[in-house]
């Protein structure tokens, strides 16, 4: 078992910020801790620091011809099992188990909300899955979702929850508002203070709803000019960003709101310690990554009713019916007036967020590792 080696693909770590990375950076922090007894590494095109010793090769993400040239740079490696954390596994010898990660099904269920790239690439989805061993569905949501699209495939669905850092469980080693004030300046940061300010984070792309989201704010700016919110936006441009940067940019040149496009850990920690609210309009999460991060830091959570954030949020945030900026304008300026309320939100989340932490995830992909190295 401990020369039987396991490769992960974690080249996008060397391209952008966003939800596949946290998940292979949080997987493979967890796995160098629990020193498991197989020889795990990461793939890398482009060098990054990595937790785990890593593999290099030259296939480029998401390339035309992907699946053939990875599986045949891996298979030189000579791999007992491939895991593929951004839902398409390469080809590989049959003798080489694969698994594969699904975050979501939102291009499936909402194909509208996809760029010409994103067809193409996910378009592969249906015949590439039918190679995976396992499929990891980070949600019974998207497990459902995977059992919805590809019934044959439903007995080699496994549900493995993401996890949370656990530096999101402590307080901050430095005043939060000083680590923002690096970030900004602090003119800005003390626009944040005074105003008070709710956060959104997440890729900018239309599955997250940021229009709704920038006119509801904008509602709120119409009604209650001086007692209004900042809005934060923590995420980089992604599908179809351009009209969505238009309007954000917008509300930044009108001092209604801050984009931090590239936001490292230590500022989303200082951001989920400062904000009042965490709201997550998304038409569909997978899983929904920053709700979890913020229950852990305390910070109160309104999120739309919709794909798998009742799942991860539960009784400990507020979640939404409607659809209507309206209705969304008036939920956040409910809680921002509700003291109570959202101290009663922060402390059930930071009891519910203990659910998810990135070590029981990785013992739990762990066991399924072995589960096929066994066989």
């Amino acid at each position: 078992m401990s020369s039987q080696r396991v490769l992960i693909d974690g080249r996008l770590l060397a391209y952008r910020r966003g939800g596949i990375q946290r998940y292979v950076l949080g997987l493979a922090r967890a796995f160098a801790r629990l020193e498991p007894e197989l020889d795990i590494r990461l793939v890398q095109n482009r060098p990054f620091v990595s937790p785990l010793p890593v593999v290099r090769v030259f296939t480029p993400v998401h390339h035309r011809w992907e699946r053939r040239l990875l599986g045949a740079e891996l298979a030189l490696r000579r791999p007992a099992l491939v895991h593929s954390p951004d839902f398409i596994p390469p080809r590989l010898p049959r003798s080489v188990r694969a698994v594969v990660t699904v975050h979501d099904l939102a291009f499936l269920d909402h194909p509208e909300l996809l760029a010409t790239e994103g067809e193409r690439y996910y378009g592969q989805l249906r015949h590439a899955l039918a190679d995976a061993d396992r499929i990891i569905a980070v949600s019974r949501w998207t497990a459902q979702r995977i059992q919805h699209h590809f019934p044959s495939l439903s007995p080699r669905v496994r549900v493995i929850h993401n996890g949370v850092d656990d530096a999101f469980f402590l307080q901050p080693s430095e005043d939060p508002w000083q680590t923002i004030a690096r970030a900004t300046s602090p003119d800005q940061c003390a626009r944040l203070r005074d105003r008070r300010f709710v956060l959104a984070v997440g890729t900018v792309e239309p599955r997250k709803r940021y229009g709704l989201l920038l006119e509801a704010m904008g509602h709120l700016w119409d009604r209650y000019r001086d007692g209004a919110p900042m809005l934060v936006i923590a995420g980089q441009p992604g599908w179809r960003h351009a009209e969505l940067t238009y309007r954000i940019e917008a509300a930044v040149a009108a001092c209604q709101a801050l984009w931090y496009t590239d936001a490292d850990d230590r500022l989303l920690r200082a951001l989920y310690s400062t904000a009042t609210l965490l709201v997550v309009p998304s038409l569909d999460e997978g899983f929904g990554l920053p709700a979890a991060e913020a229950m852990a830091c305390g910070l109160p959570v309104l999120a739309a009713n919709r794909g798998a954030l009742p799942e991860i949020v539960g009784e400990a945030g507020h979640l939404v019916e409607s659809d209507c900026p309206d209705d969304w304008a008036e939920e956040i300026m409910r809680l921002l007036n509700d003291d109570k309320m959202r101290t009663i939100l922060a402390e059930r989340g930071r009891s519910r967020a203990q659910r998810f932490r990135w070590e029981e995830t990785a013992r739990q992909t762990l066991m399924l590792y072995r589960e096929l190295l066994d066989r």
